[in-house]
């Protein structure tokens, strides 16, 4: 997953009563785990004697996060959040929940028994840096049913535990492959135009000739939202794009939403990012 923003003004105002909330926060909350139960500081092993390293040495562990046969993976996410930020404002912004199968729950099956908990004093900067500065929650596993990990691209926690641990590079990115795939193929729309014509908010209008430029424009790939006009009512337009079918978008200033106008009348907000910046680079030409 790329992209990780916010939404502004009657949104962000719900996540950050949620930011508040977290526990053991720094500065940049979105990246905090704000589960209740993790307001306690997370398990965090003794070091281990080095009778208990030779034994390991001599007997290739399992690791002590996930004790049993996996069985069943699902993968829980927000397009463009974290999980925190993302339950904050899920009235808005929708959770996406998929079920891992075949070969990608076979190599789960393998990587995720071998997680062990960190090992460093609680009093440590090693420990500060961890809780702090690099505990994310991307993506939310449940693990047959029961067992609840967050995991960022670094660490990640045991809900249940509070136990945390070093997530591993080929774990996260099969996670992260697998829910843009997912994404991709049932939750991105993209604009279906062949001419485009875009207003700025000065009134300058550009016509889209260029074939690379519409090409990028039809490649932004999008998503509703579950918003109403009231929701969005204090937005500034930044750019209108009338895609000569009926339809036209509504870019919003400084954001990351835009209105889609249908010709029937009807009309959708998404989530569409970085489409404000393509366009103030065409008129910025």
């Amino acid at each position: 997953m790329t992209k990780w923003s916010g939404l502004k003004k009657a949104v962000m105002a719900m996540a950050a009563v949620g930011m508040l909330c977290a526990c053991g926060n720094n500065a940049q909350p979105e990246n905090g785990v704000t589960d209740p139960e993790l307001s306690s500081e997370p398990s965090i092993t003794a070091e281990p004697t080095i009778a208990a390293e030779t034994e390991q040495e001599n007997n290739p562990v399992i690791g002590d996060i996930v004790t049993e046969d996996v069985e069943s993976v699902s993968v829980r996410f927000y397009i463009g959040y974290n999980i925190a930020t993302g339950d904050v404002i899920s009235d808005v912004i929708p959770s996406n929940t998929m079920e891992v199968n075949g070969e990608d729950l076979a190599k789960l099956s393998e990587i995720l028994p071998e997680l062990s908990k960190i090992t460093a004093d609680s009093d440590s900067e090693e420990y500060g840096h961890i809780i702090y500065d690099h505990i994310m929650d991307y993506y939310e596993l449940t693990i047959n049913d029961d067992q609840v990990l967050c995991i960022g691209d670094e660490y990640g926690v045991d809900i249940s535990s509070g136990a945390v641990f070093a997530v591993p590079e080929e774990l996260f990115d099969t996670v992260e492959s697998l829910a843009e795939d997912y994404s991709r193929n049932n939750i991105y729309k993209s604009l279906d135009a062949e001419q485009v014509t875009v207003t700025n908010m000065d009134g300058k209008e550009i016509e889209i000739t260029d074939p690379d430029q519409l090409e990028m424009l039809k490649s932004y790939e999008y998503y509703v939202i579950n918003a109403d006009a009231e929701t969005f009512e204090e937005e500034t337009i930044a750019y209108v794009m009338d895609l000569h079918n009926g339809d036209t978008l509504e870019v919003h200033f400084a954001g990351v939403t835009a209105k889609l106008n249908h010709a029937d009348g009807t009309f959708e907000y998404v989530h569409i990012q970085g489409m404000e910046d393509y366009l103030d680079c065409i008129f910025a030409e």
